[in-house]
């Protein structure tokens, strides 16, 4: 866009019209935040949760170092037996401790249906329909039936599809004063660039939050009026996992544009919102979130 048209606090109206949230995507983030509202400033103490005996808070450290670690099963197994010989606490198997990881956290994955040939995701206005009606660019209706009868007679989806709740992790993030912090990083910079606007100051260009299309956004579309505001990137692409075939699969990943550049992008502050198999790429992949 050129800075003519973002002038005086104009923008063209062909843009403005470029510019207009689809309503599928307005009905998607109201869906998701549901009654949500997250804090209005970090939290100094950490959320309450439902009180712990020590050997399930032992074993939830040991299950929080097994995953970070990327260590196997029987390690997790081994390094269980030496934590009880010197804790004198029972460290709970890992299923056990997998259920209680859930339980307090709210966070649990789910099955989905979708179709075979991952055009989309049985949810929302898609979620009483008994076959894909997606049409892809140039290619007649896709028409895959959603389920297929067993031999008792039973419906069974002929595809799911495993998906992580995206707002169970940006809660979680919420509840944290760190990171709590850091999701308002966005903010500041959109409100740095703003005052830069104001006094008519030499602007620098650096990140997203102090963009001519983050302050078009918050100042033409009312989006980004609360700190709190989450902004993501989106981003899919195909993998084989193993050298063979089958194993094709389509990962979609969130990136969260509040953070600071400088961590953004590392694995533990992005999201992996879902793995589809392949090898055709997701069609509709607002029904997915």
């Amino acid at each position: 866009m050129d800075h003519s048209e973002l002038q005086f606090g104009k923008v063209a109206d062909s843009d403005s019209a470029f510019f207009q949230i689809p309503d599928v995507v307005q009905k998607l983030c109201k869906h998701l935040l549901g009654d949500y509202l997250p804090p209005a400033t970090p939290p100094i103490n950490p959320p309450s949760i439902e009180p712990l005996s020590l050997s399930e808070i032992y074993s939830l450290k040991h299950y929080i170092a097994w995953i970070e670690t990327n260590r196997t099963v029987e390690a997790y197994r081994r390094h269980a037996q030496n934590l009880e010989e010197f804790t004198n606490q029972t460290i709970l198997p890992l299923y056990q401790v997998k259920q209680l990881a859930h339980r307090i956290t709210n966070f649990s994955p789910r099955m989905v249906d979708m179709c075979p040939r991952s055009c989309m995701a049985y949810t929302g206005d898609h979620i009483l329909k008994t076959c894909c009606d997606y049409t892809p660019q140039g290619k007649p209706v896709c028409g895959e039936p959603r389920y297929t009868q067993t031999s008792s007679g039973n419906l069974k989806p002929r595809a799911q599809v495993q998906v992580l709740p995206i707002m169970a992790t940006i809660c979680a993030m919420f509840a944290n004063t760190e990171t709590s912090s850091l999701l308002r990083h966005r903010d500041q910079c959109l409100r740095e660039a703003l005052h830069l606007v104001g006094s008519a100051a030499k602007r620098q260009y650096s990140d997203f939050g102090n963009s001519q299309l983050h302050i078009l956004q918050h100042q033409h579309l009312g989006l980004f009026q609360d700190s709190r505001d989450v902004a993501f990137a989106l981003s899919s692409d195909g993998a084989q996992l193993t050298m063979k075939k089958q194993s094709n699969t389509w990962i979609m990943l969130l990136i969260i544009l509040n953070l600071p550049a400088s961590i953004r992008y590392k694995t533990q502050n992005t999201i992996i919102a879902f793995s589809t198999p392949g090898p055709n790429s997701p069609g509709d992949l607002e029904s997915f979130l």
